[in-house]
């Protein structure tokens, strides 16, 4: 599958696979000449660097034969072709699309994707992966916020010199060992990809 990450982090979340996007957190004018090869575009969940509403109103107009898929909370900000539940499976001529549960502090959705033989699975903004689909998968699309020894070294002094508690921020997010090791768990084979999302600058 051809992927593209446009912008994947605290500052706005793009990512495209084949003629799929994953979020779209960031300016219209960086993703315009991607969307004429768009078909769908999968949301996972209201935080601002992952749904720009701004893009969102210039791409439904501009591109209105584009389908949109997320959760009933994505509804407050974006008229769904597709609405998903904690457990939704989308059959589609090509595909199979179905979601599962992320844990994050707002209703928030991954999910995995059957095509062309291939399976994909996308999944960011969570602490934890435990609600995923536990078979196996050609490409893993996850998040990588953190090494854990670095965010545990400033545990009890991170608000001291951050001005906020980074280390209550992190856990919020799947750390890199986390994210490695599902990778190791549920890939296909050893040519399968793991593709790191969301990594903190300063924690990473």
């Amino acid at each position: 599958m051809r992927y593209k990450i446009i912008s994947s982090g605290s500052s706005g979340n793009c990512v495209i696979v084949d003629d799929m996007m994953f979020d779209v957190g960031v300016p219209y004018g960086s993703i315009k000449k991607e969307l004429y090869k768009i078909k769908y575009i999968l949301i996972t969940h209201t935080h601002s660097d992952h749904i720009k509403v701004s893009t969102v109103k210039k791409i439904k107009k501009e591109f209105p034969r584009i389908k949109w898929i997320g959760n009933w909370d994505i509804v407050t900000k974006v008229k769904l072709d597709y609405m998903v539940g904690d457990s939704t499976e989308l059959k589609f001529k090509d595909r199979i699309i179905q979601s599962f549960p992320c844990v994050h502090d707002v209703p928030c959705h991954g999910y995995t994707v059957r095509k062309d033989g291939k399976s994909l699975i996308y999944a960011t903004d969570t602490c934890s992966l435990e609600l995923a689909p536990k078979v196996k998968y050609d490409y893993l699309f996850l998040e990588s916020n953190h090494d854990e020894k670095k965010i545990g070294a400033i545990q009890d002094v991170s608000k001291k010199l951050y001005g906020y508690d980074a280390y209550k921020g992190a856990m919020r997010h799947l750390s890199t060992q986390q994210s490695k090791a599902f990778y190791y768990m549920y890939r296909k084979d050893k040519e399968s990809l793991w593709i790191e999302l969301h990594k903190s600058e300063r924690f990473y």
